[in-house]
């Protein structure tokens, strides 16, 4: 399944943005029409599907023939039957856009609107998910994030996603990085556990951990 989000469902707070930009009152009217821009071409998508887990075992988890190479992987899923993997992106369409700008600080500006256009698309494929299949609490796994499953992992998970990747304009990079850069990947699943890839990552002084290490 792929979804496309456009602008009647990508509602973002521009005066909370101004706020948090600080854009200042002599470049308001540049920074609307760089907004108005930004939310007139701006194409969020996501690609959803459910996966069998046709095996699993103590190192790998098998996910219609294709190996998650991870035991934080096999410890969520053991018990689930079946995988969902997933890709988001703001879209081609705003990182274009912000490749032709020179200005920093509108450049500045784009990156944060793809930010929230990016963060709009997972809340909304979260919704949709929970609602599609009847699944109330989940989590994720996800290349590079996974302690044990590196940014190499993402040439499985577009393999899972083969058939439509190329309708989302979403690229890996030779590192395995993905363009457009506001996009995420993963592979989510039912669980009755509070579980956050942050819990077994090292890093300190980490902005975005959501949950304290535990260790493996």
């Amino acid at each position: 399944m792929i979804k496309f989000l456009r602008k009647d469902d990508l509602h973002i707070d521009k005066h909370a943005l101004i706020e948090k930009l600080r854009v200042n009152e002599d470049d308001l009217e540049e920074f609307n029409l760089v907004y108005e821009k930004c939310m007139e071409i701006a194409c969020a998508k996501y690609i959803l599907q459910k996966k069998e887990i046709t095996a699993i075992t103590e190192e790998y988890v098998e996910i219609e023939g294709i190996l998650v190479k991870s035991k934080i992987a096999v410890k969520n899923m053991k018990n689930t039957g079946y995988a969902y993997p997933y890709v988001v992106t703001c879209g081609r369409e705003l990182y274009d856009y912000s490749c032709t700008i020179s200005d920093p600080f509108v450049n500045y500006w784009v990156d944060i609107l793809m930010e929230q256009v990016l963060y709009l698309a997972i809340n909304r494929m979260d919704e949709d998910f929970k609602q599609t299949y009847n699944i109330h609490k989940t989590a994720s796994v996800n290349p590079g994030s996974t302690i044990d499953w590196p940014i190499s992992g993402q040439t499985e998970l577009f393999l899972m996603l083969s058939d439509e990747i190329d309708q989302s304009g979403i690229k890996l990079t030779p590192t395995f990085l993905m363009l457009p850069n506001k996009s995420a990947s993963g592979i989510m699943f039912a669980t009755d556990e509070d579980y956050m890839n942050c819990q077994y990552c090292k890093r300190k002084n980490c902005p975005n951990r959501r949950k304290d290490f535990i260790g493996i």
